[in-house]
């Protein structure tokens, strides 16, 4: 019986036993066969990471090399609540009181950030290496000090609205920052890692490493010192004409460059959020607006490049009262028969509609868009209009003596001071450059742009023609004697326009001039103008003042020859220059 008993007790032990490592063998199939997939990506997913590497946004310079935009290195710091309370939890108030101050931050708001169960908050973006090191010198626990960059622009309001803005994002927003996005960006980079169990990267087990490509640098024509003398003349013109706003361009009629571009009112792009919509307006590119008297450089240029007129011509003003069409047309100062070259010189009305009759609707239409008129320049900036030149077969039977002197026909700035180019540049129309190259960090040029003639407008003798008739414009009897240069020959032409509101003429006015220097051998084209003027309204009274302000400082600043004779234009005149250390923009 004892020996039974004992048998089947050995049984029942052996049984369990069986059992037992049969469950184990199961156990060690399903790991291996069933469960090996998904515990192999359990433990990835808890050591393996996907690190990003961004890429640093490239610089924006001016022509001289100069650092217009750049991105600074700068640092996110974020906390981890619970980390916190664990080691410290008496010292959160402390803490809170110490990030407040040195980040000028509300100390509630702080406080209420690090009283959260989370164990990853945003504490401040874009905070400064200084401050950073500050932080760290506290030896808070808990804090992550993630990299991040700022967008810079260390002359401030200097050419913003060239530059334009970056968001939050780093994208750009306007100007040349979105226009060159695709170059300025870069490309990011990632790195796999893998950590141990106490959160250190192991190097032996670091897989894919893909460098980041920092975005390339972009060069632009803008020279930082013309820049600098024409917008310290737009806010003297804005302290002493009181406009509601100012335009002033200036470019080599030779290539098509940009060398400034400004308007009044302006934006810091740093503080780009405090700006209002009218500060934020590029109105050199997007203001469309009648010309007035500055557009008949395009009716008696074309009509004297037809052959239709000669300067010697005699043009019957009819003492300032004309009738066409059932309509009268007059003059703001009344004339008899004077010749095509006094024309321009006094801005007749009627002599350019008169001019514009005797060389015919089709001519004029056809040197309205060989102008550029009615298109947009292409411009490497966002923005720009078309402004409004109608099919010849909308013009009505006035169209042929309104437009000549600049009715019925509306242009950007930049047009106006496009075509004033392209009589200076023999009669060759240039793509307006605000971009001359990329480059990568070596240097080395990735993209470069090139002067772009677009088409021949007129004749060399044609322009030369109209250059003679825009000489007198700055003499005495002219409309703008105050624009005359010590030294050099100008030729311009002034513009005071009818402001329209609600589709009638009404008493305000954009006052211009647009000329060139020295006038037989161009070097310089500039176009100021001033949105409605206090006072004195007229083109050569006000916006032909600056432009001899800023011609004779540029004339210095760029050592360009004198034509005429008299003293070379250097004193009393202030002239800009660049810090060589900061690189900032000074005054002398």
């Amino acid at each position: 019986m004892m020996c039974a008993s004992h048998n089947t007790r050995a049984y029942a032990m052996a049984g369990l036993i069986l059992t037992a490592f049969g469950l184990l063998g199961a156990k060690l199939c399903l790991l291996q066969a069933v469960w090996h997939v998904d515990l192999s990506n359990q433990a990835d997913g808890m050591h393996e990471r996907t690190v990003k590497r961004e890429a640093s946004r490239g610089n924006i310079l001016d022509a001289k090399g100069n650092i217009l935009a750049q991105s600074i290195p700068v640092r996110t710091v974020c906390a981890d609540p619970i980390a916190m309370k664990k080691i410290q939890s008496t010292e959160i108030p402390f803490i809170a009181q110490q990030l407040s101050n040195l980040m000028d931050l509300d100390y509630q708001w702080v406080r209420s950030r690090l009283d959260t169960d989370r164990h990853y908050v945003v504490i401040k973006r874009k905070v400064s290496e200084e401050v950073i090191a500050q932080i760290k010198a506290l030896k808070i626990p808990g804090l992550v000090f993630e990299p991040d960059s700022l967008r810079s622009y260390p002359n401030g309001s200097l050419a913003s609205h060239v530059l334009g803005y970056v968001g939050f994002d780093l994208k750009g927003v306007t100007g040349v920052e979105l226009r060159q996005e695709r170059y300025l960006h870069g490309q990011g980079g990632w790195r796999e890692i893998e950590k141990d169990n106490k959160g250190r990267e192991v190097l032996v087990f670091r897989n894919q490493d893909v460098e980041p490509r920092d975005g390339y640098d972009v060069h632009l024509t803008i020279d930082s010192v013309i820049q600098h003398i024409v917008e310290n003349e737009l806010d003297r013109a804005m302290d002493k004409f009181g406009p509601k706003a100012a335009i002033a361009i200036v470019l080599r009629p030779s290539t098509g460059e940009v060398l400034a571009l400004a308007n009044r009112p302006t934006f810091d792009p740093n503080r780009y959020n405090k700006a209002t919509p009218d500060q934020l307006r590029n109105r050199a590119i997007s203001l469309v607006a009648e010309p007035g008297s500055t557009f008949k450089v395009v009716s008696v240029s074309a009509a004297l490049n037809e052959g239709a007129v000669s300067l010697d011509d005699m043009i019957d003003c009819e003492n300032g009262h004309f009738w066409y069409a059932g309509r009268i047309l007059h003059d703001a100062h009344p004339h008899g028969s004077i010749s095509v070259r006094d024309v321009i010189k006094v801005s007749s009305n009627i002599g350019a509609a008169k001019i514009g009759l005797k060389m015919g609707e089709v001519p004029l239409y056809k040197y309205i868009g060989a102008f550029g008129f009615g298109q947009k320049s292409g411009i490497e900036l966002p923005g720009e209009e078309y402004g409004l030149a109608h099919p010849l077969q909308q013009w009505s039977k006035l169209s042929i003596t309104r437009i000549p002197m600049g009715h019925e026909i509306a242009v950007t700035p930049l047009q106006m001071i496009d075509a004033m180019s392209c009589i200076a540049n023999h009669g060759v129309l240039m793509k307006p450059q605000i971009v001359k190259q990329v480059a990568d960090e070596r240097g080395n040029s990735v993209a470069v742009f090139p002067p772009k003639p677009v088409r021949r407008v007129l004749s060399e003798k044609g322009s030369t023609l109209i250059i003679e008739a825009l000489k007198t414009v700055v003499r005495e009897g002219g409309t703008a004697p105050k624009a005359a240069l010590e030294g050099f020959a100008v030729a311009g032409k002034t513009g005071t326009a009818y402001k329209i509101e609600g589709g009638v003429y009404v008493n305000k006015y954009f006052s211009s001039f647009t000329g060139f220097f020295p006038a037989d051998r161009p070097e310089v084209c500039i176009l100021v103008s001033l949105d409605e003027p206090r006072g004195a309204h007229y083109g050569g009274d006000t916006a032909g003042p600056i432009f001899r302000e800023i011609a004779t400082q540029i004339a210095r600043y760029l050592d360009i020859v004198p034509t005429e004779p008299g003293p070379k234009p250097t004193e009393g005149v202030s002239v800009a220059s660049l810090d060589a250390n900061t690189k900032k923009v000074l005054e002398d």
